[in-house]
């Protein structure tokens, strides 16, 4: 039995007294204890304030937006983001016109988000937006050339400066100062409103009281490091403040990193002017389309490069150095939807950014349409993303399109010169060859080109290579491509565009080298858009970039007819090393009897034509594919329907792709030679591509027939059965 002593708080005492405070220093422990638990308590707070945050290790979808009636269920191209004190995400959709609030709870549960509440809608293509120390909501609001605030206890909305709808270039107090188009905005500590007064070419501010000031720029469009109006800036899109109150700038159309001082001076501080993404030295990095800027401290900065899809780091300490968080060219073809490590993930059009509470960071992507984060490894924000789900589709596409060629009179049926899918160059090791992205459709030099579907116009540099051959005009679902944007064939503005929302710069010689259209500028199905140039064809590109859609697939083509098969001209039988076993055979002759052995490459050459085409004409093929039959005619195992490996309903991401589709010879372009030799036996279709072979070793041995099938998209088919003998 264990027996219990008792003692009596007299014998505690004597046993624990250097435990037990005397009566008389009680309060000074007691003081002495809370000030350590205080102490400690600061500590705490200290370390989680200042540890460093979990590092990035992967992208993540968290929001899939747009729940809008109508058939463009998605794709409403978000922009702007803030975070608040919750951890709450806003977000601004260019399309809609609405910004968006997610509840920090709904996020941090885990999966991709489909809902969200709306805080205010009816605004004109808002870009930027920012939160001010007391919780107000600000907007560059773009097409309406406006700075507005929100307060979110009310959703209501005013103007901060600027008038809705009247574009100019002027300061002065709020009513009568004016702005041109402005995408990007910051606000400072003291609650200053920071500029990028995107298509006036300068930064503005507007002062606690309402006045609006220039700090640099807006003389004119250009490049010049200097002070006040000395500075040139081109289409500068995003502004942060710096810790130590300088202005950080994203100076999109000049491809760099711009530091604005209070003072006005401007510096360059990243970027060779080059737009391409490279990493390295500040000064011999390059970027492609800068669109925004986070600052991370008073040492690093975080960029949304656009046309590069891809993040990139500024680090300015003592070995200056712009990396690539996520996306660009480190991913061989840059533009996509893929969620997973940094490395391997792919962009589509970053643009605004916002840090999470963990030091996440949380993008618009206008061109998937989604609002993505940079996580790191045990968040549980997000998830991935499929495509299908999360992507406009091309069905969903065509229902926006009502019947038209994009030409006057629209009813008119016109002529398909080529189609998506087509090899372009020449498939040989010392040549370049790409994929044929969209649907050629000819016109007489100068004829006026009209736009097929209404869009708005949301990237800020919308115009590529103005005065050249490729010039194009890029709008959310539609591409136009080998056009005088703008103007007829004597360079002449065309009408139709909102006052301002169209500019025209010239070279020295006189040409016109750039062209460019207002971020929010709203085209009409019909309207004309430019003219060709002397390629003498439209090519048209349909579907969201990275995304694009076999545009026969999308348009209705009023009277368009086909019903001419495709012509297969030869098949070819190689061993798995490309060892030829068969030789192209005269058109309409079956090649003589083929034995065959382990695993094969099958090669056919064929084209296709549609009704109307001219003799010469050689247009791709939609599908192509292959079964095999006994010698009776019955399908061999696994071959009870045909086996489509190549389909033409989107191009892959990849851009070597074309190398799995077409083998060494193929050619096609402006030289007259066409030849598309198909790689039969790989896979392409639905935007993936893949080595592939016949393995004949999957079939008992014996006689059978192989069929070679090839179709155009309107169903045509035509057939090859080539006899064959499958060895042990």
């Amino acid at each position: 039995m264990v027996k219990l002593r008792v003692m009596n708080n007299r014998a505690t005492q004597a046993r624990f007294r250097n435990n037990i405070p005397r009566p008389n220093t009680r309060l000074r422990w007691l003081a002495g204890t809370a000030a350590l638990l205080l102490l400690l308590l600061i500590a705490v707070v200290v370390w989680l304030w200042l540890r460093p945050d979990a590092p990035l290790e992967r992208i993540a979808t968290m929001i899939v937006p747009g729940g809008s009636a109508g058939p463009l269920k998605r794709h409403h191209e978000p922009f702007g983001v803030a975070v608040d004190d919750d951890a709450n995400i806003y977000f601004a959709e260019s399309l809609t016109g609405t910004i968006y609030r997610v509840e920090a709870e709904a996020f941090e549960a885990g999966g991709i988000l489909r809902e969200a509440s709306i805080i205010i809608d009816g605004l004109d293509t808002p870009s930027a937006i920012a939160l001010d120390e007391d919780g107000n909501l600000f907007v560059a609001n773009t097409g309406a050339h406006t700075i507005v605030r929100i307060d979110l206890e009310s959703k209501r909305s005013s103007i901060v400066a600027g008038k809705d709808g009247v574009s100019g270039n002027s300061d002065g107090t709020a009513d009568k100062a004016r702005f041109n188009g402005p995408v990007g905005l910051a606000v400072g500590e003291d609650g200053a409103i920071f500029v990028a007064d995107t298509y006036n070419d300068s930064i503005r501010m507007i002062a606690p009281g309402g006045t609006v000031t220039t700090i640099a720029g807006g003389r004119e469009p250009g490049f010049a490091d200097g002070t006040g109006g000395d500075a040139l800036f081109d289409t500068p899109c995003g502004i942060a403040v710096a810790e130590d109150g300088s202005l950080i700038v994203a100076d999109t159309g000049n491809h760099r990193i711009r530091r604005v001082e209070s003072t006005g001076k401007v510096t360059t501080i990243a970027g060779t002017g080059e737009a391409a993404e490279v990493d390295g030295a500040p000064q011999s990095a390059a970027f492609d389309e800068p669109i925004s800027i986070l600052i991370n401290n008073e040492r690093t900065f975080y960029v949304a490069d656009a046309a590069g899809s891809a993040i990139r780091l500024c680090s300015f300490g003592e070995n200056p150095v712009v990396t690539t968080l996520s996306g660009g060219e480190a991913n061989r073809w840059s533009t996509g939807l893929l969620d997973g490590k940094l490395a391997v993930a792919k962009l589509n059009r970053p643009a605004g950014m916002a840090f999470l509470p963990d030091g996440e960071i949380v993008f618009a992507e206008t061109g998937n349409g989604l609002v993505r984060a940079a996580v790191s490894e045990g968040s549980t924000i997000g998830a991935i993303a499929d495509p299908k789900k999360s992507i406009l589709q091309a069905l969903e596409m065509r229902d926006l399109i009502e019947p038209r060629w994009p030409f006057d009179p629209p009813q008119n049926r016109r002529d398909i010169a080529g189609t998506l899918g087509e090899i372009r160059g020449e498939r040989l090791p010392d040549h370049d060859a790409w994929f044929h992205n969209g649907l050629d459709i000819p016109g007489a030099y100068g004829e006026t080109v009209h736009a097929i579907l209404s869009e708005k116009v949301t990237r800020p540099l919308a115009v590529f290579g103005a005065g050249g051959t490729r010039e194009r005009l890029r709008l959310p679902l539609f591409e136009y491509i080998h056009l005088r944007v703008g103007r007829d064939a004597g360079d002449r503005p065309l009408q139709g565009f909102a006052n301002g929302a169209i500019t025209f710069r010239r070279d020295s010689s006189g040409q016109i080298n750039v062209t460019r259209i207002r971020r929010g500028t709203q085209i009409k199905a019909g309207q004309a858009i430019g003219t060709l140039n002397q390629l003498n064809h439209v090519h048209l590109v349909a579907g969201p970039a990275g995304f694009e859609f076999n545009a026969l697939a999308v348009l209705k083509l009023p009277g368009i007819i086909d019903t001419v098969a495709p012509m297969i001209e030869s098949v070819r039988i190689t061993r798995e090393d490309f060892e030829p076993l068969t030789s192209p055979g005269e058109t309409g002759k079956l090649p003589p009897q083929i034995r065959l052995s382990g695993r094969v490459r099958i090669i056919v050459r064929a084209w296709d034509q549609i009704d109307g085409n001219p003799r010469y004409r050689k247009l791709g093929l939609y599908r192509l594919g292959y079964r095999i039959l006994r010698e009776d005619g019955s399908p061999a195992p696994g071959f009870n329907a045909p086996r489509y490996t190549i389909v033409f309903d989107r191009l892959p991401s990849d851009f070597e792709a074309v190398k799995m589709v077409y083998t060494e010879g193929s050619q096609s372009g402006y030289q007259g030679i066409t030849i598309f030799d198909y790689l039969v036996t790989n896979q392409v279709s639905g935007g993936e591509a893949k080595e592939s072979f016949l393995d004949t070793g999957e079939f008992a041995p014996g006689e059978y027939r192989l069929q070679v099938l090839a179709e155009d998209f309107f169903g045509n088919q035509a057939k090859r059965d080539i006899p064959i003998t499958i060895m042990k």
